[in-house]
């Protein structure tokens, strides 16, 4: 199984290399802006036709090299099947490929093919980059352009060869606003500093707004990312410490939270704090961690983990951070609560693997249940569709 990893270099630019990458980032952005245009005429993005639509007009007219156009022509194709479509591209970023890039182990550098030819770039970075850089072959990358710090950075896509997790002992993982994640093996991690932290962004933000200034613009911009990097340096201990925390032979379930904000209804003053919730950055990292160490990842269906009693199976009742079932008096927290009840709701899809003597690996289990709600004693969940999880 291929994991795949990122290693952010800082790049060593003088100001006569500087301009070059800047007018061949400008030039890469202008490309794109120029192919959205053909694929809104067009009413296409499939890659294969904007190729033939673009491909020779935009290598003549920016001077880029083939692959540069290729490149673009992909971001484009990617961008418009996502689900937030770009107005335009901006000249913060280019994408890289094996015949634009090559690392040069020995000298600790980097060759990029730019509008003015290559360019042979020395690496900013110390032992633990160099670690996992040494001995790759990388083929992609993206070279991006730090306007505040304005500083180069390389971001290195690096494929490692894992051996497939499996596992039979689940650990259920509910994810929230209050606690960012509760473990059924007794972890909890407190979201209270970083409610506190993301409430005090937002009324620094709305004040320097209201001002308007020079000097409240210049703020702003300084401030520009600050709780985002905050945020993904959180999750990423979180992460790191769940899965430290696991023995061989567990696997990670988690909820399948895709959507979620779609389908919740919150109240006004919640709503900054649930839209500004970064539980699928925190899935992201945990995915790539938990291969590593041997760990599989499993999702289940999050119908109903919070509102049913993880000893006998009835909904109870849910008070702010308390759980109480009416049927067998459980008492429990709310959150550790789900984590059993997540751990519970993976028990029938390992055990239904292991009966067709299918090997528990890394499986995405986008499970779906069906609950009948005319009373309170709720059906198992039944687990649908298994897919593997191209990580």
């Amino acid at each position: 199984m291929k994991l795949i990893k990122t290693v952010k270099c800082k790049l060593k630019v003088d100001k006569q290399l500087a301009l070059v990458l800047r007018e061949t980032l400008n030039r890469f952005a202008d490309c794109c802006n120029d192919i959205l245009a053909v694929s809104k005429a067009h009413n296409t993005t499939n890659k294969v036709k904007l190729h033939r639509l673009c491909y020779y007009d935009m290598k003549e007219k920016y001077q880029l090299q083939a692959n540069h156009v290729v490149c673009t022509i992909a971001r484009v194709s990617n961008a418009l099947k996502g689900r937030r479509l770009p107005n335009s591209f901006k000249p913060t970023s280019m994408s890289l490929d094996a015949r634009t890039l090559d690392y040069i182990e020995k000298k600790q550098e980097v060759s990029i093919a730019t509008h003015d030819g290559r360019k042979h770039i020395k690496l900013a970075i110390g032992n633990f980059q160099l670690g996992l850089l040494k001995g790759q072959k990388p083929k992609a990358a993206t070279l991006s352009y730090n306007r505040s710090k304005k500083v180069f950075y390389i971001n290195i896509v690096l494929e490692k060869e894992v051996t497939v997790p499996s596992g039979s002992n689940p650990i259920g993982v509910d994810r929230g606003l209050y606690n960012i994640a509760t473990t059924s093996k007794g972890q909890a991690f407190s979201g209270k500093k970083i409610m506190h932290t993301r409430k005090h962004y937002s009324c620094l933000r709305q004040q320097l707004q209201s001002k308007g200034t020079k000097s409240a613009k210049c703020t702003l911009k300084r401030l520009s990312g600050k709780e985002r990097r905050w945020m993904q340096d959180i999750n990423h201990q979180i992460s790191k410490s769940m899965v430290s925390n696991c023995e061989p032979g567990d696997v990670i379930v988690l909820e399948e939270l895709t959507h979620i904000r779609d389908r919740i209804r919150t109240a006004r003053k919640q709503r900054q704090i649930t839209h500004s919730w970064a539980f699928g950055q925190l899935e992201t990292f945990i995915e790539y961690k938990a291969p590593e160490a041997g760990i599989p990842v499993v999702y289940v269906d999050p119908a109903y983990t919070s509102q049913r009693c993880s000893r006998c199976g009835e909904l109870g009742f849910r008070s702010k951070h308390s759980f109480w079932c009416s049927s067998c008096n459980l008492t429990n927290n709310a959150d550790f609560n789900a984590a059993y009840n997540i751990q519970q709701a993976s028990l029938a899809l390992l055990d239904g693997l292991s009966s067709t003597n299918h090997e528990v690996s890394c499986v995405d289990a986008k499970a779906t249940s069906r609950s009948n709600c005319g009373g309170a004693q709720m059906q198992a969940p039944a687990f649908m569709q298994m897919i593997l999880m191209q990580i």
